[in-house]
């Protein structure tokens, strides 16, 4: 838990608890809140707060109330506010806030008012956004991670009432166990529909391969632990809008790895986005869509670029819903607006004519007629190679009101002729197909935004794609045969442009500065195109939208120097432009920049004036031997966050000032000279053992190393509960009353493996106050994302029940402050039932 632990026990703190719904974020509050240790607070106040809406009066209200101070039923906001403050500057309280979440500005106005307080007050909030998380803390957050599978099982079994040696486990246990992500709701959910009837096959298979949502339905009647409602009353706290794209993500099948670019593309072409941020593109709004939808776990990245690959603004994740995202938001579409095809053994669900959006599979094609598909898609995906043309084209002639068409996944080598007819298109995907040719047909999409041809065969852009005049997303990256690009000029509402890794572009338009709207642009690894026209050049000058500029490769020796000129810039990739020499003063006006890639670049000399950048994070210098020294002028770098210097072999020294740097993650791999002054390592940095480094002078927190990070440097505060956020449980003044620390006795569990616990420490799960959780598995609420850890109180046997024990492989750590024969007590008052799950 750690919780405690570091804090100054002469200011009141808040400490945040962060995590999806049903990780066990209000168990570890409890926990907490119960043990005997607290009890040196004057009040212990226990409020539920209203999931969505935070009523300060209320909140205010329920605080006073449980201590021994009154309030008048006329009393005002002011007056409450007044009561609440006055509490916190008396008494030493102990105060939770469970299940925290509303806007920045209540959130604000919340914190303010409890921030008043003197004395040596501690707060506990837990919320499922990581958002507010941030807002309300004193101290960095405490984010919670999934279980270990084996930790599922367990309380899957226990909730069941069963055990690994029961034949249906062996069949069906370990798909429903890896269906449970983790979460132990989950596990508690299956557990209690099994439980219900777990003779019967049949419920087995229901848990192992059925929607939950459709479990819930079916088996409501069974007494089955409700698993939905805090998710809906999430879902319904959001807006509108963002319920919509919430939904649509659910077309993809569960475990599908979502592209994030193409999803904001389908998004907007379905009139999904409503900017609501005054005058920001929809694509950038949809942005923040995405971001809301992370920041409380609906939707999760599965893949990032990493901090030593490529810098940018398009820098594409990988998104997925876990499965009771999924569920929940296929659980709220209804089947009026929602279908997915299944591929799997030629199955599919129920076709319904008003099926807005569909995802399908070849068997799916072979398998229906296609008189019977739904004619109202708006959005059409093909999610399978297996796709043919007849088939293909038999499902597009019955649909004529496609916004969103998906071939990417097709076996076909043309364009099907119904294509063409749907004069509604707004965004086409033809990605990795073997055309090799456009049809003139494709001028009369009018409505046409989106044009991915990535990876195609195709050989030349014709004269005619000019005629798409709303088009404002065109990808040709990796068109390996691809020579003549005709009319981009014409293109005046485009705002991203790929012409990356096209190997056979000898020659690109003379001028794009009628592409005022531009924001992305990539003409990297163009390798039979060594260096840009002049005019095209000089137009760049024009591009006062552009955000992300990637021109990697190219033979530059100098910059000209109206590149300061694009000041709404932030990230510029110049690596492999091997002959660039000097980077032009007037990069000292492009304030807004936030990543610079200049690796490779073999001549570079750089200049004093990095101090202007003043919003930069990420600078990768890697690989540019002529590089001797770094400008003082680093200093002014206060933001900066990632600077890779690995194969700088001329480089002699770093300035002391970056020193002054406290998030600054350093790469120095192969800086055979290097002498690192003035930095330090953190307890996760590493001494580079490849480099003549001297390390001197201990002080800050900057990290040194000569291994490639597996995170983002600019990753979350939030650290996963581990084994060294978890030792010890640290109460203010209570360091005096700790007793000699327990030996450990080896027990054999019910799976016959041999665990280490304390022998008779046990936990009072109430179960009365816990509705949903059982009470020997009630303790199970984390497991540590950094080292693989968790915790768990696991059950030995049906009469027995173990101690808390960390795992990490095969050691067995005690939790210190925690002692044998303790047990933890109840809450003095509670104001409302707790529940996180």
């Amino acid at each position: 838990m750690g919780m405690l632990k570091q804090i100054n026990v002469k200011e009141l703190t808040i400490i945040s608890i962060v995590g999806p719904v049903g990780l066990g974020k209000t168990s570890l509050a409890q926990h907490i809140f119960n043990d005997k240790r607290t009890e040196t607070f004057r009040f212990k106040i226990w409020v539920h707060v209203s999931m969505g809406n935070i009523n300060l009066e209320r909140i205010g209200r329920d605080i006073v109330l449980q201590t021994t101070e009154r309030i008048e039923g006329s009393m005002q906001m002011q007056s409450i506010k007044n009561a609440v403050q006055d509490i916190l500057n008396r008494y030493r309280c102990l105060i939770v806030l469970d299940n925290l979440w509303g806007k920045d500005e209540e959130v604000n106005e919340l914190k303010q008012m409890l921030l008043t307080g003197k004395t040596e007050s501690k707060i506990i909030v837990t919320t499922h956004s990581s958002k507010v998380a941030e807002l309300v803390s004193t101290v960095p957050p405490h984010k919670l991670s999934v279980l270990s599978e084996d930790d599922c099982s367990s309380i899957f079994c226990q909730r069941a009432m069963t055990d690994r040696s029961d034949p249906h486990f062996g069949k069906y246990g370990e798909k429903i166990v890896r269906r449970c992500e983790g979460i132990p709701l989950v596990a508690n959910f299956h557990g209690s529909v099994v439980n219900a009837q777990r003779q019967r096959r049949e419920i087995w298979e229901a848990a192992k391969d059925k929607d939950m949502w459709k479990i819930e339905e079916d088996y409501s009647e069974n007494s089955i632990l409700p698993l939905f409602p805090s998710f809906k009353i999430i879902y319904y706290s959001m807006p509108h809008e963002l319920r919509l794209c919430f939904v649509y993500c659910s077309i993809f099948p569960k475990g599908f790895a979502i592209d994030k670019k193409k999803l904001i593309q389908q998004w907007i072409a379905l009139d999904m986005i409503e900017s609501k941020y005054g005058t920001l593109p929809l694509d950038v709004t949809a942005e923040k869509y995405i971001d809301e939808l992370k920041d409380i776990y609906f939707l999760q990245v599965i893949e990032k670029p990493q901090v030593n690959a490529e810098i940018s603004y398009n820098s594409n994740e990988m998104l997925c819903m876990n499965n009771l995202a999924h569920d929940l938001a296929r659980s709220v579409a209804g089947e009026d607006i929602l279908v997915i095809l299944d591929a799997e053994n030629g199955s599919c669900n129920r076709i319904n004519y008003d099926y807005r959006y569909a995802q399908v599979s070849a068997s799916s094609l072979q398998s229906i007629d296609s008189k019977a598909w739904p004619s109202k898609a708006r959005s059409l995906i093909f999610n399978t190679s297996g796709a043919e043309l007849l088939h293909v084209s038999e499902v597009l002639s019955v649909n004529k009101y496609l916004r969103v068409l998906d071939l990417s996944g097709c076996s076909v080598k043309e364009l099907p002729a119904p294509v063409f007819q749907l004069k509604q298109l707004r965004y086409l995907d033809a990605s990795t197909l073997s055309i090799t040719d456009l049809p003139p047909q494709i001028s009369g999409f009018h409505k046409l935004q989106t044009l991915d041809l990535s990876e195609t065969e195709v050989t030349e852009l014709p004269a005619f794609i000019g005629n798409l005049k709303r088009l404002n997303y065109l990808n040709l990256q990796g068109c390996q045969k691809l020579q003549k690009l005709n009319n981009l000029d014409l293109l005046h509402e485009l705002h991203y442009l790929n012409l990356s890794c096209c190997p056979e572009v000898r020659r690109f338009p003379s001028s794009l500065e009628n592409l005022r709207k531009l924001r992305f642009l990539n003409f990297s690894e163009c390798s039979k195109l060594p260096t840009l026209p002049d005019e095209l050049l000089q137009s760049f000058s024009s591009f006062s939208s552009i955000v992300d500029f990637n021109l990697s490769g190219f033979e530059f020796r100098m910059l000209p120097d109206f590149f300061g000129n694009i000041c709404s810039l932030q990230f510029l990739n110049l690596s492999k432009c091997s002959k660039l020499e000097l980077i032009p003063q007037s990069f000292d006006q492009l304030a807004y920049l936030k990543g610079l890639n200049l690796s490779f670049c073999c001549d570079l000399r750089l200049p004093e004036s990095f101090e202007y950048l003043t919003s930069l994070q990420f600078l990768n210098l890697s690989h540019c031997p002529n590089i001797e020294y770094l400008p003082s002028s680093f200093d002014k770098l206060s933001n900066l966050e990632y600077l890779n210097l690995s194969q700088c072999v001329g480089l002699k020294a770093l300035p002391k000032s970056l020193s002054n740097h406290k998030k600054l993650h350093i790469e120095v791999f192969g800086c055979q000279d290097c002498i690192v002054q003035s930095c330090s390592l953190s307890s996760g940095g590493r001494q580079s053992h490849q480099c003549s480094q001297q390390v001197e002078e201990l002080g800050t927190s900057s990290v040194i190393s000569d291994i490639t990070p597996k995170e983002p440097a600019n990753r979350d505060k939030t650290e996963g509960i581990s084994a060294s956020t978890i030792d010890e449980v640290d109460y203010p003044h209570m360091d005096e009353k700790k007793s000699e620390e327990p030996e450990f006795i080896n027990k054999p569990n019910s799976n016959g493996e041999i665990v280490q616990v304390i022998p008779g420490h046990q936990f009072s799960s109430s179960p009365s106050r816990f509705s949903s959780i059982a009470s020997s598995s009630s303790a199970v609420f984390a497991s540590g994302s950094s080292s693989d850890v968790s915790i768990v109180d696991h059950p030995l046997s049906n009469d027995e029940t173990a101690g808390l024990v960390l795992r990490q492989s095969n050691l067995k750590f005690r939790i210190k402050g925690l002692q044998p024969d303790e047990k933890c007590h109840e809450p003095q008052s509670v104001g409302r039932r707790w529940q996180d799950f």
